[in-house]
């Protein structure tokens, strides 16, 4: 295996673990119906490079572990769910700019996770969507500005 290779599946295990540990250590407010995933800051790394999207994908698998809704919904199709979410992200933010496709990721994850609750918990989608929505959009827009700052000051480069 060459040695970007290692390179690449270090970071994509980094960002998954970082997602994981900021999710589970505020799980109080992780795991409910108006959920506030803390870890969902990282997630506009995705904007910067699409390998990300593997590690939320990753993280999102075993986060998902700890919470109440654990099952298929949670298990399978939210990690899947985050894996094409962040993909298609990255492809609008390189077509349009990377705001726009960390906004995008925000409301395709608020939409996945209001089908999730529904049908795993009988919540209703519109409310889900539209708090998680809200919540996604803070947190995504937030880390998005901070990983922006973070690579214009040259401390890492994030799209190579």
């Amino acid at each position: 295996m060459s040695k970007k290779r290692i390179k690449d599946l270090a970071e994509i295990a980094l960002v998954a673990a970082i997602y994981f540990v900021l999710t589970v250590i505020f799980s109080s407010i992780s795991f409910l119906p108006l959920q506030f995933r803390v870890g969902e800051i990282t997630k506009s790394i995705v904007v910067f490079n699409k390998k990300y999207a593997i590690s939320m994908m990753i993280g999102n698998f075993f986060a998902n572990l700890f919470s109440p809704f654990a099952g298929t919904m949670e298990l399978i199709f939210m990690p899947l769910s985050n894996l094409i979410g962040c993909t298609i992200g990255y492809y609008i933010g390189r077509a349009t700019h990377k705001l726009v496709g960390a906004v995008f990721v925000a409301l395709w994850i608020a939409a996945s996770v209001g089908i999730t609750l529904n049908i795993s918990a009988n919540i209703p989608f519109i409310p889900t969507f539209l708090s998680v929505g809200l919540a996604e959009t803070v947190l995504l827009v937030t880390g998005y500005f901070l990983l922006f700052t973070i690579e214009k000051k040259g401390v890492v480069k994030f799209d190579r």
